[in-house]
């Protein structure tokens, strides 16, 4: 029973044994058919590569370094009939010598040295003194050497470009590493190990994988040959603190493997990943970039505190307009705070009405952005430029600087000035009045001056000063007349193409320094834009100019003191837009007080724009088909709904036109139905 018990133990320690033997065998990586090379004899297999040559006369030296170590060749003795030589190599004291034959077997014209030096007999010559001379061919044994590179994909993350040498947090990353032998021997058994540092491998490779280490036996290779491992890594996530360039992530290599003397031969080399830069992108647009000057009136929005600049205003009727837009993208995979943008000067001409803002341009975040739009109706015709939208942020140390491209708004239309000048004469004064276009488009212009009783009005001036104009005078609807000893001088129906003006004046014999009031003229252009210009007034004599600043009551007197003047319409917003119209003594974007009454008075469908006066058409007659005239008294119920739309446009409540009247229709058809 014990011999049996013995035994039994014995089988189960041996199957315990062959088991733990079989999973340690199984923890180390194969051996493959490959991992030695198959050529391996030191007499046989050793590749030698050449150092020079050498020519010895007999009985002298030579001297040559192979692979760092000096050597003295010296041709000992020649045997003439034979074509040999004997030849001695001496390194550091040790002398080694053979005779080598030049026409026996190849084996017999060289010697080596312990297998790193070869020494190859290849010719022997007489010189005219009949003395011998050997030529030799020195080799040295060969090397392998091995050289790692890195490869690596380039992406694009979340929409941004990664490089090759740059990672995104938390994103994956193909990496390729190569081995290669560029020595001049065979190297065998040669082990790459791969330190991924802080990334981490994702999935499985034909590697082994321990400690963050990825090995590999990649056996023989031979000179010139190459083999690469390949592996997909994962980058550390951000700590939304630590500076983004103080976080480069390394991948380091090493290799070794021995030579046909088992030398060993070892290297080693890194790579580094960078972050990516921030990216902002900064697109500035104009939306309605060409317009037409429009008639449009100034309502003040609220009260204002009494002594304060700020004062907010609505713009009505303003039926063409720009939008001037500004986007900041940020298209980084990194927020960046602090950003310091510098907006585009919006020109004096123009007059920001409304302003739509959304996010905050200071700290825009990975995918996010920043959107502001100004609203914008021109004082007066012309072309407006904008520079480029700048914006700057210092990035954990590193300034960037991103920029838009520029834009420009074009209006056109009109642009009359009044100007009136007084200079002294032979028997008084003389007033000069002139009419100027200068803008693009024709204007239709109305004259108007008063001349006070007190001026002394020299009778028939006026029509004098015509006489040398371009048109005949029968062609101007002139007039003159008196009213308690003043007189009007008015001319009506001028055309003023772009460019043209038209001037006349009359004199005066004033008692003392006389006071004029400012001379008026009224214009009418296309697309309905009315207005009227205003000439300086002149008390005692002394010139008096006028600005039109629609925002601060209409015509103002020009001073040093004179306020700019400032609309917003959003408590919120933190844009203040200036204007300034210096030296601008007409704009007429705005009704003056009796063209706003003649506005009140005439028919608003005059004062729309055509497509607006289309759709209240269309929408009267879709009503009209869709009822056939069924019920009387519709069409008077229409007119009331069509005044009703009117007040919505002029408001800009375009769609309100739509939603009446499919109200009034449903209205209707419930009365049909009952």
């Amino acid at each position: 029973m014990k011999k049996t018990f013995y035994v039994n133990f014995s089988l189960r320690c041996a199957a315990g044994l062959a088991i733990l033997l079989l999973l340690l065998l199984l923890m180390v990586p194969a051996v493959s058919a490959d991992t030695f090379c198959p050529c391996d004899e030191l007499d046989t297999c050793t590749e030698w590569v050449s150092e020079g040559s050498l020519s010895l006369q007999w009985g002298r030296t030579g001297q040559m370094e192979v692979a760092g170590v000096k050597y003295t060749f010296r041709a000992d003795d020649f045997d003439l009939k034979t074509k040999s030589a004997l030849i001695s190599a001496e390194k550091q004291g040790a002398v080694r010598k053979e005779f080598l034959f030049l026409e026996l077997q190849d084996s017999d014209k060289w010697f080596h040295w312990d297998n790193e030096i070869k020494v190859e007999l290849t010719g022997i010559s007489v010189d005219g003194y009949n003395t011998p001379s050997a030529q030799l061919q020195v080799y040295s044994r060969g090397r392998p050497e091995l050289e790692i590179s890195f490869a690596a994909s380039s992406e694009k993350v979340k929409g941004v470009d990664v490089s090759k040498e740059q990672y995104a947090p938390g994103q994956e990353k193909k990496v390729e590493v190569t081995l290669k032998n560029t020595g001049n021997a065979w190297v065998e058994n040669t082990v790459l190990k791969v330190n991924l540092g802080e990334f981490k491998l994702k999935g499985n490779g034909d590697f082994e994988y321990r400690d963050n280490i990825i090995v590999k036996n990649l056996g023989c290779l031979e000179k010139g040959e190459q083999q690469s491992i390949n592996f997909t890594v994962i980058a550390p996530q951000w700590d939304g603190r630590t500076s983004p360039y103080e976080l480069n992530y390394y991948i380091n290599a090493t290799a070794g493997g021995t030579d046909i003397k088992k030398w060993y031969y070892d290297t080693s080399a890194a790579t580094v990943f960078r972050c990516t830069d921030p990216e902002l992108k900064v697109i500035m647009e104009v939306v309605g970039d060409v317009i037409n000057m429009t008639t449009w009136s100034v309502r003040q929005n609220g009260g204002s505190t009494e002594g304060s600049r700020n004062v907010y205003y609505e713009i009505w009727d303003a039926w063409e307009y720009s939008f001037l837009r500004t986007n900041i993208y940020n298209l980084g995979l990194y927020p960046v705070d602090n950003v310091d943008v510098t907006f585009a000067d919006i020109p004096e001409e123009l007059i920001t009405v409304e302003t739509f803002e959304h996010g905050d341009y200071s700290y825009v975040t990975p995918e996010g952005q920043y959107y502001i739009a100004r609203k914008l109706v021109p004082l007066r015709q012309g072309r407006y430029s904008f520079g480029p939208v700048t914006a700057k942020a210092d990035f954990f140390g590193k300034e960037f600087t991103w920029s838009s491209g520029t834009g420009s708004i074009t209006v056109h239309g009109a642009h009359v000035i009044m100007e009136k000048k007084l200079s002294p004469s032979d028997s008084g004064y003389r007033v000069d009045l002139q009419i100027r276009n200068s803008g693009d488009r024709a204007a239709w212009v109305n004259l108007s001056d008063v001349i006070p009783e007190s001026a002394n009005y020299v009778a028939g001036s006026a029509e004098e000063s015509l006489a040398a104009s371009k048109l005949p005078l029968s062609e101007w609807d002139i007039g003159l007349s008196q009213v308690n000893g003043s007189h009007m001088l008015t001319v009506s129906g001028v055309l003023l193409p772009p460019g043209t003006s038209l001037e006349l004046g009359y004199s005066i014999e004033p008692a003392i320094a006389p006071d004029l009031p400012a001379a008026r003229a009224a214009f009418k252009a296309i697309d309905g834009y009315r207005g009227e210009a205003q000439s300086s007034f002149f008390v005692a004599g002394v010139e008096v100019k006028q600005r039109w600043d629609p925002l601060n009551g209409g015509w103002v007197v020009v001073t040093d003191e004179t306020p700019e003047s400032t609309v917003a319409v959003d408590d919120d917003t933190s844009y203040e837009p200036l204007y300034s119209t210096e030296d601008v003594y007409a704009l007429g974007s705005v009704y003056s007080t009796e063209v706003q009454q003649e506005a009140v008075n005439s028919s608003m469908a005059d004062w729309l724009p055509d497509s607006l006066s289309a759709t209240v058409l269309k929408v009267q007659e879709i009503i009209h088909r869709l009822l056939g005239g069924t019920i009387e008294g519709v069409s008077a119920a229409f007119g009331t709904v069509e005044g009703v739309a009117i007040d919505a446009v002029e408001n800009h409540l375009y769609a309100i036109v739509i939603l009446i009247a499919l109200g009034v229709f449903m209205a209707v058809y419930v009365l049909i139905s009952r």
